[in-house]
C-alpha cells in the first residue's frame, strides 16, 4: 500500500495501523472493538447520512451490519496522511465490497477523510467523513476509476 506522509513517519504508522485494526473490526462485524478509540462526541458525514456522538453512530452501524458478511472486502489507495505530534489527517480512496457478489453489485470507490487526536497515548477518531463525488449536471455518481471525469465536478 503506498502512502504519501508529510510529517513524522513513526506517527503516521501509528496512525495507519489503528486505521487497520479499524478495518480489520469492521471486517469481523465488532461494533464495540471498532468503535473503542472513537471520541464520545465522534461525527459522521457519510453518502448517506449524517450522525454525531458515539451511541448514534454505534446504533447506525448496527442497522447496517447484517448487510456485512465473512465475504466483505475494504480497499483503500491513494492514502495521504498529515501528521503533527497529538493530531493526524488522513484521505483516501476506499471501496467496501462483497467479494460474493463484486461483479453484480458494483461498488463505487468513496473518498474518505479521517480526522484523529492521540489521546492518553492512543490515537482516538473525531471526525469521519465519506463521499461519492456526484455530476451536478446529471445528477449520477462519477466513477472514481477514471480520474478524469473528476473534472465534471462543480
Amino acid at each position: 500500500m503506498l502512502v504519501d506522509i508529510e510529517g513524522d513517519a513513526t506517527i503516521a504508522h501509528e496512525v495507519l495501523e489503528q486505521i487497520k485494526k479499524w478495518d480489520k473490526a469492521l471486517m469481523n462485524q465488532s461494533i464495540d472493538e471498532m468503535t473503542q478509540h472513537y471520541a464520545e462526541n465522534v461525527s459522521l458525514f457519510d453518502v448517506s447520512s449524517q450522525l454525531s456522538g458515539l451511541e448514534q453512530y454505534k446504533r447506525e452501524w448496527e442497522k447496517v451490519s447484517p448487510y456485512f458478511t465473512a465475504n466483505m472486502k475494504i480497499t483503500r489507495r491513494d492514502i495521504k496522511i498529515h501528521v503533527l505530534a497529538d493530531s493526524a489527517f488522513l484521505y483516501c480512496y476506499s471501496k467496501l465490497e462483497n467479494t460474493q457478489l463484486k461483479e453484480i453489485f458494483k461498488m463505487p470507490w468513496c473518498r474518505t477523510t479521517l480526522c484523529l487526536q492521540k489521546k492518553n497515548d492512543t490515537w482516538v477518531l473525531l471526525h469521519q467523513h465519506i463521499s461519492v463525488p456526484v455530476n451536478m449536471l446529471t445528477g449520477k455518481a462519477i466513477d472514481l476509476e477514471i480520474k478524469s471525469k473528476l473534472k465534471l465536478v462543480v
